[in-house]
């Protein structure tokens, strides 16, 4: 689901790839936010848990997830692309049973037909958004677990755009909210279901971040870049995180009551690179550190992964500040696996592996090439990655989302002061 997404989404806004000659419309083309959102749950379904061999109902509380928005307006306020991290769970009421519902980072986007901006008034939203759930139940280590799917979700709402706000009120239906959990180590799988409906609402403070770079330093840099390879070099850093694409369906066979998906979790991903100008290629080595963990009923298995991919991509077109890019990479994985019941180590090992990657995603550049740092999104998978441990296989292949890395070029900073001086 999360890969047919991005991929149509890439897909349907590299078809209206074009050459913009229009620097001031350039300029006009994002508008980045920061805040935070409130997500609430009014309704949920009865719970179960087993209490001597009986299976027996028990109510939960709805319960409010406070979030974190880190987003842009795209294509003069006719698109919302966005991330949410949601935090803690609140839950609203005291259960016999301890539970929570912790949805993770929603990465999303929003549709406005008629666009949002500062004196266009409340407009109305479509939206589209991925995120994995985990439903965690138990009192004890011994008798707790955890189930993990990733989910799409549909939204209708408003929003409000002004000089220095951004604001969106929404209803959220979830698609397919039944699941399945092992209430016991033994047992088979008991039918459950998450909230069908979400409630939100979001306050963002709007950040310009590029009609600042509509200078007349900038447009002569842009022109000078275009004529050659030079001034490339650039150093990127960013939050990313990694979502399950495939299960681990042959663990999960030894391993029922253990999630046969990792919950993602974000860590930093850094990247050395050089951007080929004149052709609009670069080549990069990026860096990152990915931790997956299990954990059921007094079981845990996590896994730790270090990689670092030597990876080149081409731009494919630029759309009035997007532009799109593709490219293939080669990783080094050392991963390390360590297997615990209770406080005991009960198995272990370190693994290598050499993987290619599929890399694409895009930059939002106001000048073209000529501003000394920019946005960019990456995205990865490692289409055959898999830990094969005591006759027991782990699927890697994550989809890494770096939804906004800060790129600074420092030879461009150096010939932008310079030109400033001469000017």
């Amino acid at each position: 689901m999360m890969t047919r997404f991005v991929l149509l989404l890439v897909g349907s806004l590299t078809a209206f790839v074009a050459k913009s000659q229009d620097w001031d419309r350039r300029h006009a083309f994002a508008k980045s936010y920061c805040g935070l959102s409130l997500i609430g749950a009014p309704a949920m379904a009865e719970g179960l848990l087993v209490d001597e061999d009986v299976v027996m109902p028990f109510g939960r509380s709805a319960f409010l997830s406070p979030a974190v928005n880190i987003g842009a307006t795209h294509f003069w306020g006719h698109a919302d692309f966005y991330v949410s991290i949601n935090t803690v769970p609140i839950k609203l009421g005291d259960d016999a049973v301890k539970n929570s519902i912790h949805m993770g980072t929603f990465t999303g986007l929003r549709v406005y037909p008629w666009a949002v901006g500062e004196g266009q008034g409340v407009k109305p939203y479509l939206g589209y958004k991925f995120s994995p759930w985990r439903y965690r139940q138990g009192d004890t280590p011994e008798l707790s677990y955890k189930t993990t799917r990733i989910k799409g979700m549909v939204d209708a709402g408003l929003g409000l755009a002004t000089s220095w706000g951004y604001f969106t009120l929404e209803g959220t239906k979830l698609l397919n909210p039944d699941f399945e959990v092992n209430l016991t180590t033994a047992g088979g799988p008991t039918p459950d279901r998450w909230p069908g409906w979400t409630v939100g609402m979001g306050l963002n403070i709007s950040l310009e971040t590029t009609s600042v770079a509509s200078n007349p330093v900038n447009k002569q840099l842009n022109q000078e870049l275009r004529e050659h390879n030079k001034q490339g070099l650039f150093l990127a850093a960013g939050p990313s995180s990694a979502f399950p694409v495939v299960g681990s369906e042959g663990a999960a066979d030894a391993y029922p009551y253990l999630d046969d998906l990792s919950f993602p979790t974000i860590f930093p991903d850094v990247a050395l690179g050089y951007h080929f100008t004149k052709t609009d290629a670069l080549v990069a080595v990026s860096r990152r550190r990915m931790v997956q963990r299990r954990s059921a009923y007094n079981r845990a298995l996590n896994i730790d992964r270090q990689s670092t991919v030597l990876e080149t991509y081409k731009f494919v077109g630029d759309y009035h500040g997007f532009v799109p890019y593709v490219g293939v990479g080669v990783g080094v994985e050392r991963m390390d696996l360590e297997e615990r019941e209770g406080d005991v180590v009960v198995s272990e090992g370190s693994y290598e592996e050499m993987p290619w990657y599929f890399v694409f995603g895009w930059d939002i550049r106001p000048s073209e090439r000529g501003d000394w740092w920019v946005l960019r999104t990456n995205l990865r998978i490692p289409p055959q990655l898999e830990l094969d441990h005591d006759d027991h296989t782990w699927s890697l292949q994550h989809l890494e989302f770096n939804f906004i890395q800060l790129v600074v070029y420092p030879q461009r900073w150096t010939r932008a002061r310079d030109l400033a001086k001469a000017g």
